[in-house]
């Protein structure tokens, strides 16, 4: 695939189903409970950062009186510990996830989910930043809980071209190294590296008390391999190539695949971290559903063990 065809990334049922639901993170990140619009701590020996405009149910002990005063605006002052979420999306630009055996390339249904997420985030308040990656970070947006975050995020999105290698463990580490608080990472990657590298971000993340949500985007040929005849394979990442004969090939391969999606899905479950399988065939909503839907289900536990 030579150039990835301009998308309108919000779709509006997609939207309307995501929006109900609630995005929560299951670990108390800096001093704060997540999934709540409030710190227990707001107003109280924090930093102001910014305003924002008022919105019913805000307390009105933080409105700026000088600002509407001046300007006739209800504005709310926004102190750093009052946004519940600092989360940033990490989307995997790599050549491989311009494969695409079907309408959509794992790219394009990784930038759906990250659009998605980053409007939910958005709606709740939630600060939110994008960094798309292959072998480093090519496009940054900062955490931000402003409106035009999402904006400038799905602007990176529609603009941005599958190309190179990944180089997962080192963008990890690098985007860390961009927030200053503990934060929710959103990872959507094909995750075709060695799986040392999966488990050295992961683990990365974990010991600096980041929050994780791991969606790994994978087409429906590379899940079921429904090749028959003489088949050349072509490499996306590096000049190789291999004629195949698939339906010799077609169990040790599927034994292969599975070994590794769950070897991820164990790797995360033991970081204490969620995670979704998405299907580029599929509709993307009802896995952001399931994957909301267990979230919600742990958060109640903690509650109920605290």
């Amino acid at each position: 695939m030579s150039e990835i065809k301009q998308r309108k990334f919000f779709d509006p049922e997609l939207m309307a189903r995501i929006a109900r639901m609630e995005l929560t993170a299951r670990r108390i990140v800096d001093g704060f409970l997540t999934g709540h619009n409030r710190s227990s701590r707001h107003g109280f020996s924090v930093e102001f950062v910014e305003h924002r405009e008022y919105g019913p149910g805000d307390d009105l002990r933080h409105l700026d009186w000088k600002v509407l005063g001046r300007l006739d605006r209800l504005m709310i002052k926004r102190f750093e510990e009052e946004t519940n979420i600092t989360a940033v999306i990490l989307l995997d630009a790599s050549a491989s996830m311009a494969y695409a055996s079907d309408a959509l390339s794992k790219f394009e249904i990784g930038a759906y989910a990250a659009a998605g997420l980053s409007h939910l985030l958005s709606t709740q308040r939630d600060a939110v930043g994008l960094a798309i990656f292959d072998e480093g970070i090519r496009q940054y947006c900062p955490p931000s809980a402003r409106r035009i975050a999402v904006a400038n995020i799905v602007a990176r999105l529609s603009g941005s071209v599958p190309q190179a290698k990944t180089d997962l463990a080192a963008v990890v580490k690098r985007a860390a190294g961009e927030v200053r608080r503990r934060s929710l990472f959103i990872l959507i990657s094909d995750l075709f590296v060695p799986f040392e590298s999966v488990q050295g971000a992961l683990k990365f993340l974990h010991a600096r008390g980041h929050d994780a949500l791991v969606l790994q985007t994978l087409d429906p040929a590379e899940l079921k391999f429904p090749f028959r005849s003489n088949t050349l394979f072509r490499s996306l990442e590096d000049p190789r190539e291999l004629l195949v004969e698939p339906r010799r090939l077609r169990e040790a391969y599927i034994e292969a695949l599975n070994a590794f999606l769950e070897n991820v899905r164990k790797e995360c479950e033991a970081n204490a971290y969620d995670y979704q399988l998405l299907d580029s065939g599929e509709p993307l909503g009802p896995a952001l559903a399931m994957l909301m839907a267990v979230r919600a289900r742990r958060r109640k536990l903690v509650r109920g063990v605290r």
